[in-house]
């Protein structure tokens, strides 16, 4: 994973796609907590970072409403039809195991976790491997341009807010304001 990571580094802070990859490595941080830690014998450590990667549908939500339209106009539709297959999978996967958590049913979680894990561990091998890389080639700048307004609505994974691209130049203020 992450073959296209060093031509990401060279994008400017805050261009949409070195968001999805410090979002990506958070996601990666969080699959690795999941796999060493033990629902039974500690379920809110558990709980919480399940929590956590279920905020993964804001990222879901960036990709069908900002990045595959932009795809599509230029003349792209495959990920918007097999990559909102793959979300709407991941969705019902987390919808499973909130109904196994509200009961603390810590076998099924142990028997469902996995599934959810391996399914965000493809999602992120084809996203490095063929969308951002795709995309990267088929929008302009101005496209990417277009996007930090609709991604600031829908939000990040990110505890903190990326930088605006294109980087906001400071508005002059007069020294009596």
């Amino acid at each position: 994973m992450n073959s296209f990571l060093s031509e990401v580094e060279k994008l400017p802070e805050g261009h949409p796609v070195k968001v999805y990859y410090e979002e990506s490595a958070l996601i990666q941080d969080i699959l690795l907590e999941l796999y060493d830690v033990d629902c039974v014998l500690d379920f809110q450590k558990y709980f919480n970072l399940f929590n956590q990667l279920a905020t993964i549908e804001k990222r879901f939500l960036r990709k069908e409403n900002q990045l595959f339209p932009y795809l599509e106009m230029h003349g792209w539709n495959g990920p918007s039809q097999g990559m909102w297959s793959f979300h709407d999978n991941l969705r019902e996967q987390i919808r499973l195991l909130n109904s196994h958590n509200q009961n603390k049913s810590t076998a099924n979680i142990i028997e469902n976790l996995p599934y959810l894990i391996e399914g965000i561990k493809r999602l992120l091998t084809i996203e490095d491997m063929r969308l951002f890389p795709n995309a990267m080639n088929l929008l302009s700048e101005e496209d990417w341009k277009e996007f930090y307004q609709g991604d600031e609505e829908i939000g990040w994974m990110l505890s903190n807010k990326p930088t605006p691209y294109p980087k906001l130049e400071k508005e002059y203020i007069h020294p009596s304001e």
